[in-house]
């Protein structure tokens, strides 16, 4: 495959020749030579960058696939400008055994249009060290489910393991005493913004600060998911220099706060919640952030639409998050260069991901192309997703991704997806 016309973040128009689904060659003018590839594709200046990576998605698959499935999420991911994944533990069964993370694999393997990688859960010490010869991307800890000895024997486990550790960072003892509270209350019951109170920015710091200690106590290196507070970045930032940490922020809590209830209602519930104005996050701090993750949460509409309590918690964001952060990129508050540290290249760093995140001779042909200049409104009727709800429905942006390329094969074009043989990245 030849893309010809490419435009670099730099401005400069190039070339870019694949052979067996690695970038061979870079150049700035084509010989007649090169023109006798079997796929010519002219990208009329549109700009090229490494094929974007999401390192948190729950595709639902083994277990829930009403929900969603490998093949569906994945061609939500490739329509949304993503070639990498990285799925979340928390399937039915749960990858936190052997048997099941082989059995995930198999399954993803199959179904896949994208390349992906498998988080695994956190069992016990033997299946943690058991799962470790499968190379899981990372192992993740919902610390909102357990106690504090419980977690500090989890974390000490996954250190041995030299892996990452990704945090689901929400204090389970905060949590369930203010929803004891909040839910005898009448007034609050049915409030729709009662829950995002409930699982409070307050447990989140909390969490953040248990879970500092507990890794300084071990010298691993641990990811924040979905942090959602200003307050866990100051926490955060005043450890920089004693612990390992990286941190992602979800497109829902970068533009959205709790006020979004008001008008989209009880489907905008998410673990952890969208925030008020005295915590939330936004678009001011992307530079303290090292990767955008969606956290893609797929649920049935009626699991969404019940009450505040028992509505289901989750928004799918794989089609709608480059669309947003390209509006930025037009606004001038986000640069070309942060786009791409933020949707891929650091992640590659931080989950070791060996020959993409970079347009480079040798490296992995996933690529991205974006128009800066296509307008338009976020609707759910072209996802691909089977959760066809978001509360940026109705969104106008500015720039989008009109093509997906993994390892050197067209797997998405405007609103059309291709099938694709997928590839475990480790």
């Amino acid at each position: 495959m030849i893309l010809k016309n490419c435009k670099t973040i730099d401005n400069q128009t190039k070339n870019i020749i694949i052979e067996n689904g690695k970038i061979e060659s870079i150049k700035k003018t084509l010989l007649a030579s090169d023109m006798t590839s079997d796929e010519v594709i002219d990208i009329k200046d549109n700009i090229v960058i490494p094929g974007m990576i999401d390192p948190h998605v729950h595709f639902r698959d083994p277990g829930l696939t009403y929900k969603e499935d490998w093949k569906s999420g994945s061609q939500a991911a490739a329509h949304g400008g993503y070639t990498t994944v990285i799925d979340m533990p928390n399937t039915k069964p749960q990858t936190d055994t052997l048997k099941n993370f082989i059995e995930k694999k198999r399954i993803a393997l199959k179904k896949s249009v994208v390349d992906f990688g498998l988080q695994a859960g956190v069992k016990s010490d033997k299946d943690v060290q058991e799962i470790l010869e499968e190379k899981p991307a990372s192992y993740k800890i919902f610390m909102d489910l357990y106690d504090d000895n419980q977690l500090r024997e989890m974390f000490r486990s996954v250190a041995r393991t030299n892996k990452p550790l990704c945090l689901h960072c929400e204090d389970k003892t905060i949590i369930k005493n203010n929803m004891e509270h909040l839910k005898k209350n009448e007034s609050t019951y049915t409030n729709t913004k009662a829950y995002s109170y409930a699982r409070s920015g307050l447990a989140e710091i909390i969490s953040v600060k248990k879970a500092i200690e507990y890794t300084l106590e071990n010298k691993q290196h641990i990811h924040l998911c979905h942090v959602s507070t200003r307050q866990s970045l100051e926490l955060v930032d005043a450890y920089k220099n004693k612990a390992k940490i990286s941190l992602e922020v979800t497109p829902h809590h970068l533009f959205l706060t709790n006020a979004v209830y008001d008008s989209y209602g009880v489907k905008a519930k998410t673990n952890p919640p969208l925030r008020n104005v005295d915590y939330n996050v936004d678009d001011d701090y992307l530079d303290e952030f090292d990767c955008v993750a969606t956290d893609h949460a797929p649920h049935t509409l009626e699991e969404k639409q019940k009450d505040t309590w028992s509505s289901a918690a989750g928004i799918p964001g794989l089609e709608v998050t480059m669309k947003l952060l390209l509006t930025l990129v037009n606004k001038r508050k986000l640069s070309l260069k942060q786009l791409i540290s933020l949707t891929s290249k650091r992640a590659t760093e931080i989950f070791d991901i060996k020959n993409k995140g970079k347009i480079a001779e040798g490296y992995d042909a996933d690529l991205t192309v974006l128009d800066l200049k296509q307008e338009g409104t976020i609707s759910v009727d072209k996802f691909y997703t089977n959760a066809k709800y978001t509360p940026f429905e109705g969104c106008k942006y500015v720039g989008s991704n009109i093509m997906t390329i993994n390892r050197g094969t067209l797997i998405a074009e405007y609103d059309e997806v291709y099938e694709n043989e997928c590839r475990y990245i480790y």
